[in-house]
């Protein structure tokens, strides 16, 4: 494992070694390139989802949007308010138009939403929206929804112009679409006639190079301006290039492992051996560069406010683990795969390794297509799965009910183990309150059933993300999510 650390290393040293030292931007007129990892997006069928995710692009924006700590803020809808009965009234913007001069209304946005829920795009379920006048928009839900704002905070909630997404997004954002070239790059310009502060750059192409020593060889060249998804390995060098600016994103990412209750996992004991044969801290350091928490959580703890107390340590002592085995010989299958096998690196046979010290033996399997990835999760042809992901909407309930609760994603589509009554309980509370802090409250509870009492998911790291950029580029405050960063306050100097 160590040479295999050893000779990735080595890899791009030799990238750094071989190029110039050239760090001049390659910015014209007042243009910037960035460098990004593959190309995901969906462009073909209702699904469509070119330039919203998962590289937002600033085409589109939805109702609401949050802030660094995921507290709701105004967007689209200035205001809402709930009138009981399951209905929500939302106060548009004035003055507000798409990128094809049409203007934004109650009745533009009912014909974004109800294409969205013709595609199953949709994150909420409505008995009828209507448009009690041109800036007023009335939604009632299917079921009471107290969290609706939270929910449509979400970056792929964003209100779409009357051509839909398709090839040509249309949108109200700072930036417009000027083209698409599968595999290999986005374009967007300054939306002129946005309706608050313009974007400082003129436009933006994204390169797509899902290749990590091409991307980095392309921004040491001085062909990209900002570099995005950087292995962990590498950020030493870069940190110690002249004239590259290195910064790193409040905490956001999770890490960690979902486990299966089948076979020999089925014995809690052992799953809480699991975590304890785990050590995080090592983990951190060998391949984070500490840069990350080991607070044992699903999201973030600034996301959880003062609740974030509420879930304990999860210390790690490989004694008391080999202790819950009982001599037990337990062999496991740790499949990683979402979002890819490349994201995490080292990650699987460093994990491999320290259960190994406990006497759990763990055969790995990595996957890079999420498809297969899901398709094996719902044969259950696997123990362990290995996930890195965020949280994207001020809805925090969002993450814990769609991978543990019995009406989320992954338990009721993939079949993966739902989580107990109290948790139900627990995300049902958190998604009824009117109090910010007892939905956060409420919702901390629900993670500390999951992690702590039944075991079924054991964080192993809550990460920023790293950026690099040349010198000349000014780069603002970053998100805690890639998906929700402002590509329209970067600029060159």
């Amino acid at each position: 494992m160590n040479r295999q650390l050893v000779g990735a290393g080595l890899v791009y040293c030799l990238i750094f070694c071989i190029l110039l030292p050239i760090c001049a931007a390659h910015a014209k007129k007042n243009k910037l390139t960035v460098a990004v990892g593959k190309d995901a997006y969906i462009t073909a069928g209702p699904r469509t989802n070119l330039g919203r995710y998962p590289l937002n692009a600033n085409i589109f924006e939805a109702l609401t949007t949050f802030d660094q700590h995921f507290r709701l803020q105004p967007c689209l809808a200035v205001s809402w308010e709930y009138q009981g009965k399951r209905t929500w009234l939302f106060r548009l913007r004035r003055n507000v138009r798409f990128h094809d001069g049409s203007p934004l209304t109650a009745a533009a946005v009912r014909a974004s939403l109800e294409r969205q829920a013709e595609a199953g795009t949709l994150l909420f379920s409505f008995e009828r929206i209507t448009a009690p006048d041109k800036y007023t928009l009335a939604i009632t839900t299917s079921e009471e929804n107290l969290i609706l704002p939270y929910i449509l905070s979400h970056p792929y909630m964003g209100i779409t112009g009357s051509a839909g997404p398709g090839n040509k997004p249309i949108g109200t954002g700072p930036f417009r679409f000027v083209r698409y070239k599968k595999d290999q790059l986005l374009e967007v310009a300054r939306n002129t006639e946005y309706w608050g502060d313009k974007a400082r750059s003129a436009g933006i192409i994204f390169r797509f190079l899902p290749d990590h020593a091409a991307r980095i060889m392309a921004f040491l060249a001085g062909e990209t301006d900002v570099l995005v998804d950087i292995p962990w390995e590498v950020l030493p060098q870069l940190r110690n290039r002249p004239g590259c600016r290195m910064y790193t994103s409040p905490l956001g990412t999770y890490t960690g492992l979902m486990l299966s209750t089948q076979g020999v996992l089925k014995d809690k004991a052992v799953r809480q051996a699991m975590a304890m044969a785990l050590d995080r801290k090592a983990i951190n350091q060998a391949l984070w560069q500490g840069m990350g928490t080991t607070r044992p959580t699903l999201l973030a703890p600034s996301f959880l406010g003062a609740s974030a107390d509420l879930l304990p340590d999860m210390p790690y002592n490989p004694t008391k683990a080999k202790a819950l085995l009982r001599g037990k010989r337990v062999s496991l299958r740790l499949i990683a795969g979402f979002p890819d096998a490349e994201s995490h690196g080292m990650l699987p046979e460093l994990l491999q390794a320290q259960l190994a010290a406990a006497g759990i033996s763990v055969q790995l399997q990595k996957i890079s297509d999420t498809g297969l990835y899901h398709s094996l999760m719902k044969a259950h042809k696997g123990d362990l799965w290995l996930e890195k992901g965020n949280l994207n909407s001020a809805d925090l309930t969002f993450l814990p009910h769609l991978l543990f609760h019995p009406d989320g994603f992954y338990p009721k589509q993939l079949g993966t183990t739902a989580g107990t009554e109290q948790f139900c309980t627990l995300i049902a509370q958190a998604r009824a309150t009117r109090s910010d802090e007892a939905f956060r409250k409420y919702t901390a509870l629900a993670l500390q059933e999951i992690i702590h009492e039944e075991m079924l998911f054991i964080p192993l790291g809550e990460l920023p993300f790293v950026l690099a950029a040349q010198a000349k580029v000014q780069v603002p405050e970053l998100h805690p999510t890639l998906l929700s960063i402002r590509w329209d306050r970067f600029a060159v100097q």
